[in-house]
């Protein structure tokens, strides 16, 4: 997470195309493929909104969005004005631009027949900030899902298919970063294929510092930087509340997926 500012502020060409002249969507997903695995007490208290989307996907988003720092000092704020410029951009009555939905066999494993959380849950925001101004950004999780990967994936804008470039900051597993190019493919015909440009930290570094590993080491140098502010925090809840209280009235019936479903087919539920 912490790459995702020096690979914006370290790469000319990113750097300059950052905005809504060149980006025409952002998604932010972490993808799990276990359940609740003995955390049914939390979850039934929590659901994927909480757990996942107010802490982790919003604080990715944030970094995704917010200007650029001239010192590591200014992250935290920066941060934070990103978040406060964020918003739902529909009728979450309407469930248009708000999706949930429950693994089969949840239920069973809570050991509640009328649990109505949510496993998965797939939100649409647009930013307020003129740089951003009319990009999508969709923040996506679920579990029992298919496979297991947090990514950021940015779409570049496009006047024909083959321009259709794309960027991916990869998380986890296989932390890293891949963009995709078109070519030419060798011989007589003008046909042409997308290729990949890929690099993972794992292929040149021996070392690679555990999940928590720089947390703690911050936390014990009093470095506050890489925290959550109290400020972000607030508007991370302002973001999410109306869904979370809409949920909490509503009576319909949360749609089901099997399984090792795949995103996309949740979300066609």
């Amino acid at each position: 997470a912490q790459n995702i500012i020096i690979f914006r502020e370290g790469n000319s060409l990113f750097k300059k195309t950052w905005n809504k002249d060149f980006i025409e969507s952002i998604e932010i997903v972490a993808s799990e493929e276990i359940g609740v695995e003995g955390r049914a007490s939390f979850y039934e208290q929590t659901g994927a909104l909480r757990d996942i989307v107010q802490s982790h996907l919003l604080q990715l988003a944030a970094l995704t969005l917010m200007e650029l720092p001239e010192n590591m000092e200014e992250v935290p704020a920066l941060r934070e004005k990103a978040l406060s410029q964020l918003n739902i951009v529909c009728d979450i009555k309407e469930n248009n631009c708000v999706k949930r939905a429950q693994y089969e066999g949840y239920r069973e494993e809570v050991n509640n027949t009328d649990s109505r959380v949510e496993t998965f849950v797939s939100i649409n925001l647009q930013s307020n900030d003129p740089k951003w101004k009319g990009v999508p950004i969709t923040l996506s999780t679920g579990k029992a899902l298919h496979r297991r990967f947090t990514e950021i994936k940015i779409r570049y804008r496009k006047d024909k298919q083959r321009e259709s470039n794309e960027l991916i900051l990869r998380l986890q597993p296989d932390a890293g970063i891949e963009f995709s190019i078109w070519t030419k493919v060798p011989g007589y015909e003008h046909k042409l294929n997308s290729h990949h440009l890929s690099f993972k930290f794992k292929d040149h570094y021996n070392i690679l510092p555990d999940a928590y590993e720089q947390v703690l080491f911050n936390a014990i140098n009093s470095d506050h930087r890489l925290f959550t502010s109290g400020g972000e925090v607030i508007e991370t809840w302002r973001i999410l509340d109306e869904i979370q209280k809409t949920w909490e009235k509503s009576d319909e019936n949360i749609p089901v997926y099997k399984k090792g479903s795949k995103i996309e087919e949740v979300l066609e539920l």
